[in-house]
């Protein structure tokens, strides 16, 4: 029986501003034996804070019953040490980088977070809790001051209703100094109005010196900048310029590590936004190779440092405006469509593949196209309204070209408490905005692959001969601006032609067969003695981690099985797709495991290196069970 802590942990910048708690480690003590230990199980988490010396973290060493690190979300998922009963649980968290931090460093800032008694929840065979947490602003940012990390956190809204968020525009901000003000850095505003910048010291302390001294100008002894702002709109067009004095009023002077505000700009000022229209990845977690610096893709179509393969059901993510003015109904509408090849590709960096080795369209043929959510339509007037938009297979044209504006169309054609005609309305009309979500066109890629396995029994090897293969794909992502579609008249935008040459693709699941070498003689139900081993056999192209679990009925025997090629763990090899053995002994060496007389659970546990682009696929396990006889 194992017990399992899982959950979340971030950090507030400011009231609406956070971050998550990413690749930090997290550290799970026995609290050592003190008389407050009930006074800290009763404490809120902000009163037990605290950042711990040298030899306070030396001294917990030999108190460690559980150790992880959170992944790029700040999730964590930990099993505790055998020596584990069940008691309170004192959490550290120790931090080596911080997000927005330019210079790596050689620093571990190692704190207590709080003592708990987690309130076990029993599973199948373990016990969980889940526990999540988000660290105060003034704690969280005297840590990111501790890696010289420096934010600016805000929102841009009209200064009209003071609510309405600006999006797509730029934001600079800069430090008024003595003799040459800094710039501190430039971002975009996402799709609510907000922005984020992220900087060092190094920064806003240059000097007519610089590089070779890099002080705040003049020597003075203040620590942060004195920041104003440049809001820019996406055509160009300045919005709001501040001037230094803003910077050097009390209430920008000198700000800390975080520092949060709102901007406000004349609403009658805006221009239409200039809409950057490009496909860049594949769900939220993988950007296609459109740059230097922007490419999760190795040359053979594996994603990430894990070198995923894609599965089921996946979304191209970019964004792309609705017309040429960005606005329902207005301008000249833009189409996009994405083209597949399943029977041509080649390496990610070679040159693009042409036009005429795609031979399947989304959309136009059977079973690719699946719908997704692409956007919103939000109404800025009495009550706020916001009404998602997803595109379907009957807003595409027979070529596959989907024009978004046919989605906005149907939804509010649909929906009874909508009225379509609202969006050319010239009150009601400009009171509708359109939001880009990012999601562009759902493809299903069942369609695309070979989806059967060889079957084999638990121990035999699978013939290579009959080894499933590494399967790939190429996609093309195309775009245009309609400008008389009944005559073909289109101008083709910059973006159009985009191309991943390939992406592995895989729909089966693994071959896994398990079985206690003892009942392939008798049977199933049959009790067993004396030496005990395990025959199994795991298979799939994309294989990340196979590994094998024996726990007794009474949870008094709960260890992993090695040998016979086990375990493999975070495999990121493709030529390492295949294991089996027909001699795992339990008994014998290397496990070596003093059986009683007892029902066991002995599980194979297998894990794809599979991902749809917004999460990876789960571990699938076999379980068998059998009886042992003790002499």
């Amino acid at each position: 029986m194992g017990f399992y802590l899982k959950g979340n942990f971030c950090g507030y910048l400011c009231h609406d501003c956070k971050e998550a708690l990413s690749q930090v480690s997290v550290k799970l003590y026995q609290p050592p034996k003190m008389e407050n230990v009930t006074e800290l199980l009763a404490s809120d988490p902000k009163n037990t804070l605290k950042i711990l010396g040298p030899d306070e973290i030396a001294e917990r060493k030999k108190y460690l019953i559980g150790e992880g690190s959170t992944d790029a979300s700040g999730d964590y998922n930990i099993q505790f040490d055998k020596s584990y009963e069940g008691g309170p649980v004192m959490v550290d968290i120790a931090v080596t980088q911080v997000q927005g931090q330019k210079k790596k460093t050689d620093k571990q800032v190692q704190f207590t977070v709080t003592v708990l008694q987690p309130a076990w929840r029993q599973g199948d065979n373990d016990y969980f809790y889940g526990w999540d947490y988000c660290l105060s602003p003034r704690f969280w940012c005297h840590i990111r001051s501790l890696f010289d990390a420096w934010v600016i956190c805000g929102k841009v809204v009209s200064c009209k209703d003071k609510k309405t968020p600006l999006v797509a525009v730029e934001v600079t901000a800069f430090d008024a100094d003595w003799l040459t003000d800094d710039v501190l850095g430039s971002t975009t505003t996402d799709a609510t109005g907000h922005f984020r910048i992220d900087y060092t010291s190094a920064d806003f302390k240059q000097t007519f010196l610089s590089p070779l001294i890099n002080v705040e100008t003049p020597f003075s002894s203040k620590s942060g900048p004195d920041v104003y702002f440049k809001v820019v709109s996406g055509g160009g067009t300045v919005l709001m310029e501040e001037t230094r004095t803003v910077g050097l009023g009390s209430a920008r002077r000198d700000v800390g590590h975080c520092f949060c505000l709102d901007l406000c700009v004349p609403f009658e000022t805006i221009d239409t936004p200039e809409i950057a229209s490009v496909w860049t990845g594949i769900g939220t977690a993988f950007t296609i190779p459109i740059g230097s610096d922007l490419n999760d893709f190795d040359p053979q179509g594996y994603a990430g440092t894990k070198r995923y393969g894609f599965t089921g059901k996946i979304r191209t993510t970019g964004q792309v405006a609705i017309s040429s003015t960005n606005r329902v109904f207005d301008g000249n509408p833009y189409e996009y469509r994405f083209l597949v090849s399943d029977t041509v590709t080649a390496d990610n960096g070679a040159a693009p593949l042409p036009a005429s080795s795609f031979n399947k369209i989304v959309g136009v043929d059977i079973g690719l196209f699946e719908s997704i959510k692409i956007g919103q339509m939000m109404y800025f007037g009495s009550p706020f309204k916001v009404v998602n938009i997803f595109c379907k297979l009957e807003d595409l044209d027979a070529e596959g070209w989907l024009d978004v504006n046919k989605s906005i169309e149907r939804t509010f054609t649909e929906d009874p408490s909508l009225n379509v005609a609202d969006l050319t309305d010239p009150i009601e009309g400009p009171l509708w905005n359109w939001i880009d979500l990012d999601g562009m066109m759902g493809i299903d890629t069942r369609t695309l692959t070979e989806n059967s396995m060889p079957t084999v029994s638990a121990g035999d090897a699978v013939p290579v001969a009959n080894r499933k293969g590494v399967e790939k794909i190429a996609l093309r992502f195309e775009l245009r601006e309609v400008i008389d579609k009944p005559n073909n008249v289109f101008n083709y935008l910059p973006a159009s032609g985009q191309t991943l040459n390939c992406m592995v693709v895989n729909n089966t699941a693994a071959v896994k067969e398990l079985a206690v070498s003892q009942h392939l003689s008798t049977t199933d139900c049959s009790a067993v003695n004396g030496e005990v081993s395990v025959n199994y056999t795991a298979h799939h192209p994309e294989l990340e981690s196979v590994s094998l679990h024996l726990r007794s009925n009474d949870g008094d025997i709960n260890t992993p099985l090695v040998g016979g090629g086990l375990p493999i763990l975070n495999n990121s090899n493709p030529s390492v797709n295949h294991a089996n053995s027909s001699s795992v002994s339990i008994t014998g060496a290397p496990n070596t495991v003093a059986l009683k007389t007892c029902s066991y659970i002995l599980t194979l546990s297998v894990l794809r290196r599979l991902h749809t682009g917004d999460g990876a696929v789960g571990t699938n396990q076999v379980p068998r069970s059998f009886y042992y006889e003790a002499p």
